[in-house]
């Protein structure tokens, strides 16, 4: 229908969809307005900072003792690694990690029930053999036994007599410096019966002391030292019998002097003779009862006794050492195999740190010198080894410390700055060495920088020899008064460069 207005495509659409299209125009209109308003992102920098290097020459770089940079291992001097010496589940740990224990301190504890019964049984057994042997004692062998003492007191008295009573009417003093009474043609034999009558004067003293001590349970071993002095006597009289034989009759010693001095020998040789008899017929008598196999069974159970306490023993971790525990990898309840690790006990308060250096590294050290320990902690060079290690190939060297230690625990390692003394290889007057850094690794091998006239770098190959620490030597390539970059980290050749003011290290 037509009220006189021209109808448009606006007033045809329905209303929504106009309100639809002026609420996107709107949004439109305010994102424009905020993209074209942001400020534009800067333009980023693409150029690359010229780096700055230094250069000296190589005699100073030669010249110079810069300290041995290696690391270390801290350890104790007092310290015990405890292994398991039998398998099983532990029952007891009454102690933790960081915890100190003494020597002989429980560390742990094996289940150990069935040890324990047999170190029960085995003294039973071994305390039945006791009264079994203490039976035999007093009843089967009383008679034997105190005939065998009665014995040792009778040959005592044979030897005595037979010596200080019949033998020394021959001798002047005869206990102290014996002189024969007698003129002997054997010279030989006149030495040797002197030697052997100074020598019994000890023998029947201890023979005394045998007979009158002799007990129930030494009486076996004193029979025998006792025969030993017995027959020392027999020898004796027989030397100085045939030495009267010898004597020829003169004024001073007629005839009938030389008889009785045969017959009294005689006579003492016959008493000493059934004396020793007498102890070989005692002996044996005591011998053939049951003592001896009751001794026997004694030793036997006191051996397999000895055995059970040890394996019970296996069962009981203790400490060998006053420390503290510093590795405890068990836990109550774990079941452990034999020689696996139970802990490991250090003293803190005796600790040092171990390294190992070359050959050539440890003729540049020596031992007093000071060592800076991660940087902080002073010490100082205790020991030098003597020779290389065979397993490492290195020199073993010690570090003390003198400064502050609380940061240093056992195990840790540790990075060390050791002083040298002497230069490197300074008996090689030849001989160049520089810092490793000053070194370059390239395709064509190693190579050190110099800075052409137009602040780019120059390539030097060289030929390294043996690494010194941080350092090492260069057999060919450099001259002392060559001027090299002294860091060539990071670098390239043909790369340019500014060169610090100073030239010196």
């Amino acid at each position: 229908m037509n009220d006189g207005h021209q109808e448009t495509y606006f007033t045809r659409m329905p209303k929504r969809f106009i309100a639809i299209g002026v609420i996107l125009l709107v949004l439109g209109a305010i994102a424009g307005f905020n993209l074209f308003s942001k400020t534009p992102p800067p333009i980023l920098n693409t150029l690359v900072q010229t780096p700055q290097v230094q250069v000296t020459s190589v005699g100073n770089l030669s010249s110079a003792i810069d300290p041995l940079s290696v690391t270390g291992t801290v350890t104790s001097l007092t310290q015990a690694t405890i292994l398991a010496q039998t398998s099983g589940q532990i029952t007891s740990l009454p102690y933790s990690l960081g915890s100190t224990v003494r020597v002989g301190s429980i560390i742990a504890t094996f289940e150990n029930a069935s040890q324990k019964a047999i170190v029960l049984q085995t003294e039973g057994v071994y305390d039945s053999a006791r009264a079994m042997r203490n039976r035999v004692v007093g009843n089967n062998s009383k008679n034997t036994t105190e005939t065998l003492i009665t014995t040792l007191t009778s040959a005592y008295a044979a030897i005595d007599d037979a010596v200080h009573t019949r033998s020394d009417a021959l001798f002047t003093n005869p206990k102290t410096n014996p002189q024969l009474v007698i003129i002997v043609p054997d010279n030989t034999l006149v030495i040797k019966v002197k030697a052997e009558r100074l020598a019994l004067e000890e023998s029947i003293a201890k023979a005394r002391g045998l007979a009158n001590s002799a007990t129930v349970d030494t009486v076996t071993a004193r029979s025998v030292q006792m025969a030993v002095y017995v027959k020392q006597v027999v020898t004796f009289l027989d030397n100085l019998i045939q030495a009267v034989n010898e004597t020829p009759f003169s004024q001073s010693t007629p005839a009938t002097t030389l008889a009785s001095y045969q017959a009294s020998l005689a006579a003492a040789r016959s008493e000493v003779i059934a004396a020793l008899a007498n102890i070989t017929n005692a002996k044996n008598a005591y011998d053939s009862n049951d003592l001896n196999s009751a001794n026997a069974a004694v030793k036997q159970a006191r051996g397999a006794l000895d055995a059970a306490e040890a394996n019970l023993g296996k069962t009981i971790v203790r400490s060998p050492v006053n420390g503290t525990i510093v590795t405890l990898p068990i836990t109550l309840g774990d079941y452990a195999p034999m020689n696996s690790l139970i802990a490991t006990v250090s003293n803190p308060h005796t600790l040092y740190i171990k390294t190992d250096v070359t050959s050539d590294d440890a003729r540049t050290l020596t031992v007093g010198e000071k060592v800076m320990i991660d940087n902080t902690i002073q010490g100082n060079i205790t020991f030098i080894a003597p020779a290389l290690d065979p397993s490492t190939g290195k020199i073993r060297v010690k570090i003390g410390i003198t400064g502050n230690s609380r940061t240093i625990v056992n195990g840790k390692t540790v990075s060390l700055s050791l002083a040298r003394v002497t230069i490197p290889n300074t008996t090689m007057s030849t001989t160049i060495t520089i810092p490793i850094i000053a070194t370059k690794i390239l395709p064509i091998g190693p190579a050190v920088f110099t800075v052409s006239t137009s602040s780019t770098l120059s390539v030097h190959p060289i030929k390294l020899g043996t690494i010194l620490g941080n350092r090492v030597t260069v057999v060919s390539g450099l001259t002392p008064d060559m001027l090299i970059v002294t860091d060539a980290r990071g670098l390239a050749s043909g790369q340019t460069v500014i060169v610090a003011t100073s030239t010196t290290l």
